[in-house]
């Protein structure tokens, strides 16, 4: 028997592949992978979104200025100079001297609170002048400076960064990439057919998420082994670890839900396949 003869012309990649080279399956690949990068950014922009609002920023930020100022230390020695000026005056405010934020304190303050209540206050405001003016708040006095390459500047740095202006990015870029993820999906399902749609999902949807998990999550290890006993190195860490938790949860949620979406794909044809079967041998015999 002859091979018929539209057989005949096509290659032998043709032949070999099949509808794996359709120009349906290049459609379905590439949606795919634009999916998958989508995904991947929307998940970064919405931790990036979290970790900078407020309520989870703000404790990141009183413990980062902590360490980077030695706040306890600095009140410390600064405070009962300060007391006794207020004392012996009446200036409206005062600052403790050598601190690099711009923190004033009334006179009634530096009179009636403790070292305690002091340094908390002081790490309140100055977490809230930071996150409304980013890395120019640690420019104001111009008394205290870090090296950009020492372990102080690099957190001053990081610390800078988690403020409002970056919470407004990671809003819009949250919003925008939201839409070209469910854009995307929708056009994956579209082209996709049947229980493929579910599985494709899934699979892009793990392909975003998995190498985001295994990044982020490297991070978190590596910085939480760093460094020793040194109070400095464990703020660090404990900074770095709050901060990487929430990237790390996100893309795992991702993850668990790619997959449940992979076994929906598996099992829910079977469990189509079954109910007509069991219609069938509920109808009464003739």
């Amino acid at each position: 028997m002859y091979p018929p003869e539209q057989e005949e012309t096509l290659s032998v990649r043709d032949r070999v592949y099949g509808s794996a080279t359709a120009p349906s399956e290049g459609r379905q690949s590439l949606l795919g992978s634009l999916f998958a990068i989508s995904l991947f950014l929307l998940i970064v922009s919405l931790s990036v979104r979290q970790v900078t609002a407020p309520a989870h920023a703000f404790p990141v930020l009183e413990s980062g200025i902590g360490s980077v100022t030695d706040v306890n230390q600095l009140v410390a020695d600064e405070a009962p100079a300060v007391r006794e000026r207020a004392e012996a005056g009446d200036e409206p405010s005062y600052v403790l001297p050598g601190y690099p934020l711009d923190i004033a304190f009334s006179r009634s303050e530096i009179l009636n609170l403790d070292d305690g209540e002091l340094t908390t206050l002081l790490l309140q405001r100055s977490a809230a002048l930071v996150y409304g003016e980013g890395l120019d708040a640690f420019d104001r006095t111009g008394e205290q400076a870090f090296d950009r390459f020492s372990s102080q500047g690099l957190v001053e740095l990081a610390v800078s960064q988690v403020s409002r202006t970056t919470h407004d990015r990671a809003t819009l870029a949250a919003v925008l990439l939201a839409l070209s993820t469910a854009l995307l999906g929708a056009l994956f399902a579209i082209a996709a057919h049947g229980w493929t749609r579910l599985r494709g999902l899934g699979v892009a949807a793990a392909v975003g998420a998995i190498p985001g998990l295994l990044i982020f999550g490297g991070l978190n290890w590596v910085l939480g082994k760093l460094g020793g006993s040194d109070p400095f190195e464990a703020d660090l860490r404990e900074i770095s670890t709050t901060v990487f938790q929430v990237p790390v949860r996100n893309f795992g949620i991702v993850v668990l839900a790619a997959l449940v979406l992979v076994a929906a794909s598996y099992l829910l044809p079977l469990v189509e396949r079954r109910l007509p079967q069991s219609s069938q041998a509920e109808l009464p015999a003739e």
